[in-house]
């Protein structure tokens, strides 16, 4: 015999049939964890690029505005992306009543996106980023000032990791810092450069020939003495630390304890950086940081076409920079140079590899 149904209950299926296919709905909705675990972390990798882009192209503004700012740099050493689903059911039944069942279905998700970063504090870090974003706002350094001091910062660089010096490198160095010395100071240069050329020529003669090696001299004496070359170039190392300013590097600091080899590879990548800054190629074109790349003005100046735009408010005045497709190349190489003047931090502990610098580098 049929009953109506008592007010106040939900037919037995209708009561949890309706929340089940809501949860079925919701899982359809929200995909599988690892999908869009995925998703995220190719969404948050993406923004890397964006955020070098426009960190570079906001300090490029700043010294646009004013060529006297200290530059500014975040450090991006790692990220994580993380994406974690939890779920909770329950059915139950009411003893003590009609009978029906009565179902608790929870779901979460907890997204979490993070760039671990570190700010650029070192003062030296600092002026050579100065010295970037100085070359480009003022690309033509029509006084040669900023190579000059680019020079200096190589020079003390080659001293303080021993690393030692290209010829043409040091030779153009000799020139630009000749220029402004005075008189006492131009004739110490041409020494120094005279005597650069007898020792380079006799590094380019010994280093056509094969260098032999007693490992068990080295082992028996706990280190062998260097060899004609390695002493050549330890005094290419000392006569270039004399062009500038910095304490001469003696003959014998070939055999003091070696330094972590991630720092000595830092210091070549921020010399070259500097090179490529400030060096004019032999074949006659210009240094691609030696012409103007980007343009400079007000809000309503920007082009249409314009690939990426930065902005400065200060000192009185708003500046906007950008950059055209034309010149995204330089722009993107210009951001290299700036990530190897600022590049990760690398610890001096004597618990890690120590090394030699350039004294023995293939790349000299």
């Amino acid at each position: 015999m049929w009953q109506p149904q008592q007010p106040g209950f939900p037919h037995r299926h209708g009561a949890y049939l309706r929340p089940a296919v809501c949860a079925v709905v919701l899982v359809i909705c929200c995909g599988c964890t690892h999908t869009r675990l995925q998703r995220n972390t190719i969404s948050q990798g993406s923004t890397l690029t964006d955020l070098q882009y426009q960190q570079v192209l906001d300090n490029v503004a700043m010294f646009a505005c004013n060529p006297d700012s200290l530059a500014w740099h975040i450090k991006i050493n790692s990220g994580l992306v993380q994406v974690a689903d939890q779920g909770s059911g329950f059915l139950g039944a009411n003893l003590g009543g009609p009978g029906h069942l009565v179902p608790n279905l929870g779901l979460q998700r907890n997204v979490l996106h993070q760039w671990n970063v570190d700010p650029v504090i070192e003062a030296e870090d600092l002026k050579l980023l100065q010295l970037a974003y100085r070359k480009a706002v003022n690309p033509s350094d029509a006084e040669g000032t900023i190579k000059r001091e680019a020079y200096e910062q190589i020079c003390e660089l080659s001293a303080g990791f021993h690393i030692a010096l290209a010829r043409e490198v040091a030779f153009d160095m000799i020139h630009s810092l000749r220029q402004t010395a005075s008189p006492a100071k131009q004739s110490k240069l041409d020494r120094i450069k005279i005597e650069l050329e007898g020792l380079y020529t006799q590094v380019d003669e010994l280093s056509e020939k094969a260098q032999a090696y007693d490992a068990t001299q080295h082992l028996a004496t706990g280190g062998a003495a260097p060899s004609k070359l390695e002493f050549l170039k330890e005094e290419l190392i000392r006569l270039t630390s004399e062009v500038g300013d910095n304490p001469v590097e003696p003959v014998g600091a070939y055999y003091r304890p070696g330094r972590n080899v991630g720092l000595i590879e830092q210091a070549q990548d921020r010399i070259e950086a500097l090179i490529k800054l400030v060096e004019e190629p032999e074949t006659g074109e210009s240094n691609q940081f030696s012409v103007p790349w980007f343009g400079c003005g007000g809000k309503k100046e920007v082009p249409a076409c314009a690939c990426l735009v930065g902005c400065y408010r200060g000192c009185g005045r708003e500046c906007y920079v950008w950059v055209l497709p034309e010149r995204m190349k330089t722009f993107r190489d210009f951001i290299l140079v700036i990530l190897s003047l600022a590049p990760p931090d690398a610890q001096d502990s004597a618990s890690t590899s120590p090394g030699l610098g350039a004294a023995n580098s293939a790349n000299f």
